[in-house]
């Protein structure tokens, strides 16, 4: 692993990023490649993300709220309309705890299942007995 501030920008596919996050933690394709684009700036407005990802003000306005729930990015200092992207670092790990999250939940979900079907077919393989 490299040692960190070794790092060196390498070219990168979007699509491809986009796919991995879509795939394995549910994150919405337009999201990461909003992400992904204002990572390349300092902060990005609603009106210029509505216009690089031909977006509708009102989807964009959506987008970046959605986003900015997730902890993706944060609201630009100084600017109601302007986001600026959180470190990947950082992005990656509130992705994690959302996903987590979700999977325990699912795991509780279905050990309630579990036991509700036990306790469904419980009787019947008791009376079976007599």
């Amino acid at each position: 692993m490299p040692v960190p501030g070794s790092l060196k920008r390498q070219p990168i596919d979007k699509n491809e990023i986009a796919q991995l996050l879509e795939r394995q933690f549910n994150l919405p394709k337009p999201e990461t490649l909003a992400y992904l684009q204002m990572l390349e700036r300092s902060n990005v407005g609603v009106n210029e993300l509505a216009e690089t990802l031909a977006l509708s003000r009102s989807e964009a306005r959506d987008l970046l709220q959605t986003m900015l729930s997730r902890g993706l990015i944060i609201r630009a200092p100084g600017s109601e309309e302007a986001f600026s992207p959180l470190h990947p670092r950082m992005t990656m790990t509130n992705l994690f705890k959302i996903y987590e999250k979700m999977v325990v939940q699912n795991l509780r979900d279905r050990r309630a299942t579990v036991d509700r079907i036990v306790n469904l077919l419980t009787p019947i393989f008791d009376e079976r007995k007599n």
